[in-house]
């Protein structure tokens, strides 16, 4: 069985999660805190040299780094239910529409970035959030706009009649936006596409808010 170095507030994390939800390839949550103890870390170290979850652990001598390889990978051996749809065009603008989310949005966002602006610049938390916010407008805008001009076409998901990769990366950054409580009024279409995915067992299974680790939910009762 698969294994996954997961933990509940990684974006990253949160996709991968998705997309083994949807395909329907069984996995075991290894849940790995994002700071943890010496010796924690030191062992995720010796799973993924980079020290950052996700990591999909396939077998001894295979274990996938970056959440845009685990994809792939996932998508190449389990066809069955396709994040890419078969026609080319058609492909290559959910690849780039997932590319806002993945490559030019959440390593702005990352955690260790907002730290690294605390700890080692001084950047007090009011400038922390501004960068916060802008980053993530500048990526919801463009998508926005992508999705819009799809016009009487557009479906209940990003490209298609199902999800597919676009959806798989755009949820995770909607869901951490809610969490942090961003605006999204001027985003009515990733706002529908994002109703429309949560609705749905895979994506529910993978929320936040439903994993083990998440602490926080369970002495909420929300999960």
């Amino acid at each position: 069985m698969l294994k996954l170095f997961t933990h509940h507030r990684s974006v990253s994390a949160h996709r991968v999660r998705i997309a083994l939800n949807y395909k329907g390839v069984a996995y075991e949550s290894i849940f790995t805190g994002l700071d943890g103890a010496s010796a924690e870390r030191q062992a995720f170290l010796d799973v993924n040299p980079q020290g950052l979850i996700p990591a999909l652990w396939v077998e001894d001598d295979l274990i996938i780094s970056q959440s845009s390889a685990i994809l792939e990978y996932l998508e190449e051996r389990y066809p069955e239910r396709p994040l890419l749809p078969a026609e080319t065009t058609l492909r290559a603008r959910i690849r780039s529409f997932a590319q806002i989310a993945v490559a030019d949005t959440h390593p702005l966002n990352n955690l260790r970035v907002l730290r690294y602006m605390r700890d080692e610049m001084g950047v007090d938390y009011a400038r922390r959030r501004a960068w916060f916010e802008h980053w993530l407008h500048k990526a919801f805008g463009p998508m926005e706009s992508l999705l819009v001009e799809q016009g009487e076409a557009a479906h209940s998901f990003c490209f298609t009649a199902k999800p597919s990769l676009a959806d798989v990366c755009l949820v995770p950054q909607i869901s951490m936006a809610e969490r942090y409580g961003v605006r999204l009024d001027d985003y009515p279409r990733l706002r529908g596409v994002y109703r429309a995915c949560i609705s749905l067992a895979a994506f529910q299974a993978a929320a936040p808010d439903t994993q083990a680790d998440n602490t926080s939910s369970r002495r909420s009762g929300q999960a």
